[in-house]
């Protein structure tokens, strides 16, 4: 029988390692993702990874965070400019969803109405009514119920 050389097979394996394995994340691509405005499982989807990962990227690594909001901030840049162009030329609506937007304290359509109303005193005025033995007698007519007829009767008088 042969002998093998137990030391010699060892020799040429390569150790493996440990940890986790290494994602490397495409920063640029991030950055155009989040520009349009996607969300953060949407992104997840498109670069491969899981919420985890984009999770812990985004609080480990300042370049992800910062590839995250520069995305977002070319993303509302390029929308603001698109409104801007419209309210240039002159577009109704686009106006109106900018003032809505940017001043709607003077702008919006919702019609605020104020009540105040003191709780206390009520149930004071209905507490009084009680220990006094005022009550307001409510005058019920028959005609506003609907009675339930047995279904012997129905037939009887057909």
């Amino acid at each position: 029988m042969k002998e093998i050389n137990n030391s010699s097979i060892m020799e040429h394996k390569t150790p493996k390692k440990r940890g986790r394995k290494i994602i490397n994340i495409d920063y640029d691509r991030l950055e155009h993702l989040a520009s349009l405005n996607m969300g953060t499982m949407e992104i997840c989807r498109n670069l491969g990874i899981s919420w985890d990962t984009f999770d812990r990227n985004k609080k480990r690594k300042a370049e992800f965070a910062d590839a995250l909001q520069r995305g977002k901030a070319k993303g509302i840049q390029r929308a603001t400019s698109r409104l801007m162009d419209k309210i240039d030329d002159g577009e109704f609506q686009a106006i109106q969803f900018y003032l809505k937007n940017a001043d709607s304290d003077n702008w919006a359509d919702r019609q605020e109405v104020n009540h105040q109303l003191n709780l206390s005193s009520v149930l004071q005025e209905a507490n009084n009514r009680i220990i006094e033995g005022k009550s307001e007698r409510m005058d019920i007519q028959q005609d506003q119920f609907l009675i339930k007829e047995p279904h012997d009767l129905k037939q009887k008088d057909k």
